[in-house]
């Protein structure tokens, strides 16, 4: 589900208490049926939209996401601190768009005490594959979210 299927071809202009009211708009509109599970794409960051998704989501867990910038890792840092304050637990961390591989993002996501799910890289090809499920298999990206999420169980 999207928020582009209720905006269409128009920019949805929404910051603060607004984009907090159209997740969860969305959320209660849409018929789910059976989940195993409902993976949420948010903004990076603690804002209301994922303060909200804490607050209201049971059995709530996050795979938070990182590219290799050190720069983005500052806020997954911060965020993985307040969710351990938050007591909601965590997943992992994936490490994502890897272009030149390091070990700068898992070695700060042990160090805070947080297990590193692993990395995918750039795939160049994904955006060809989008909407094709037999091109989208054939992408390293497909690769290392099968691998990824084999690890989880």
């Amino acid at each position: 589900m999207s928020i582009t299927y209720y905006a269409l071809d128009k920019p949805a202009p929404l910051r603060g208490a607004d984009v907090s009211d159209a997740i969860i708009e969305m959320m209660a509109i849409t018929r789910w049926e059976q989940l195993d599970f409902l993976i949420i794409d948010m903004p990076p960051g603690m804002g209301d939209a994922t303060l909200d998704m804490v607050r209201l989501v049971k059995e709530i867990g996050f795979i938070v996401v990182s590219t290799p910038s050190r720069l983005a890792y500052e806020t997954v840092r911060k965020q993985l601190i307040l969710l351990s304050r938050l007591r909601v637990p965590v997943l992992g961390v994936i490490e994502n768009m890897v272009m030149n591989p390091s070990s700068f993002i898992r070695g700060q996501v042990e160090k805070e005490g947080a297990s590193y799910l692993g990395e995918i890289g750039y795939d160049g090809s994904l955006e060809d594959a989008l909407g094709d499920i037999e091109k989208l298999k054939a992408t390293k990206f497909y690769k290392a979210i099968s691998e990824i999420s084999e690890s989880l169980g």
